[in-house]
């Protein structure tokens, strides 16, 4: 399901993997360009909705995957339909992530591109795990943040308005800081929300910043983190040190110090896929990521350790199993197959 479907470029590319294909869109002309893109495309033809958000669906079932670029823009009013959701401040967001729960299927996805209001005295991380529907597990992730005079400027220059007359110019770029002073607004947030409906007793909710580059496309590295929380919620600490662990792929290890310092001042894990994040270990940490080659368990491996740098295996194991789990959650460690 691809919901605002614009020139059809989402139905575009489900179409490659999905059985059957719906995009819907308020605007009947954009459903008229998505027919064509799928025709020109040689894609198969999609089943094609007018209306807005879930409201052509209503009568249908449920979906393995929903996803929309919607009209996300944090705007006074709904002057231009390709953009503003009519809704007020980041209503049509929150709403679009609340209603796709009962959308999905067991195990289903949905992503969606998405701004959101940074609010005087809220914290933005607290207003997003708000939108999360009962029964699904999310990852959200915010990879800009403008402050509200850049993000008018912006979006007045993406509708040409800075070519039109100065007065007219400056009555709209008031009614928008008027707006967001209303709504307490002091920056907005663009990023990306995925949701996995898992029926989970504790679902998994992260809601993190993460604006450095990224390896695209992430279909596998979004999957790969859904897979890490299942196996994380599914495994203690003890289960977690009797498990096999391997370094995932092309991680490597950076320490900084000093030149000549016997021992550097921090190490840094690095990866150079996915979300190419990186993460300060200390030297357990290094030691124990470098031997992860998923032959012995990681409690083993930690035992080894404790001998060669003098400490208690036993104050170790119990010390260790959270830095384990970061390493796990972010991807530098995989579970040994």
């Amino acid at each position: 399901l691809d919901l605002g479907t614009g020139s059809g470029i989402q139905a575009l590319h489900a179409a490659q993997h999905a059985t059957r294909v719906t995009a819907t869109d308020l605007n009947p002309r954009a459903l008229h360009i998505t027919a064509l893109t799928l025709a020109l495309s040689g894609a198969p033809a999609a089943d094609l909705r007018e209306g807005s958000l879930f409201e052509p669906v209503a009568d249908d079932g449920t979906y393995d995957l929903i996803v929309s670029n919607p009209p996300f823009v944090i705007s006074p009013g709904a002057r231009l339909t390709y953009r503003d959701g009519g809704m007020g401040g980041d209503d049509l967001c929150r709403t679009l992530v609340q209603e796709a729960g009962d959308r999905l299927n067991d195990g289903g996805y949905a992503q969606f591109l998405a701004n959101w209001q940074h609010v005087e005295g809220e914290e933005w991380q607290d207003r997003l795990r708000s939108w999360v529907p009962r029964g699904c597990d999310a990852w959200i992730v915010q990879r800009e943040v403008q402050d509200v005079t850049q993000y008018a400027e912006l979006w007045l220059r993406d509708a040409g308005d800075h070519r039109s007359d100065p007065v007219e110019y400056q009555a709209r770029y008031d009614a928008w800081l008027d707006e967001f002073e209303a709504r307490k607004v002091k920056s907005v947030g663009f990023g990306w929300i995925t949701l996995r409906k898992s029926a989970a007793a504790q679902p998994s909710v992260v809601v993190e910043e993460w604006p450095h580059p990224v390896e695209q496309p992430l279909g596998d590295t979004v999957r790969a983190h859904f897979d890490r929380v299942d196996y994380l919620r599914a495994h203690d600490d003890a289960a977690l040190l009797a498990g096999h662990f391997v370094l995932a792929g092309e991680v490597v290890q950076e320490q900084v110090g000093l030149p000549g310092a016997e021992d550097p001042e921090h190490v840094v894990l690095r990866q150079h896929r996915g979300m190419r994040r990186a993460t300060k270990v200390d030297t357990v940490g290094a030691g124990f990521a470098g031997v992860c080659d998923g032959t012995l368990s990681a409690g083993r491996i930690l035992d080894a350790i404790a001998q060669l740098v003098g400490e208690d295996p036993v104050l170790l194991r119990d010390r260790t199993p959270s830095q384990i789990r970061l390493l796990v959650e972010q991807g530098f460690l995989e579970p040994a197959r």
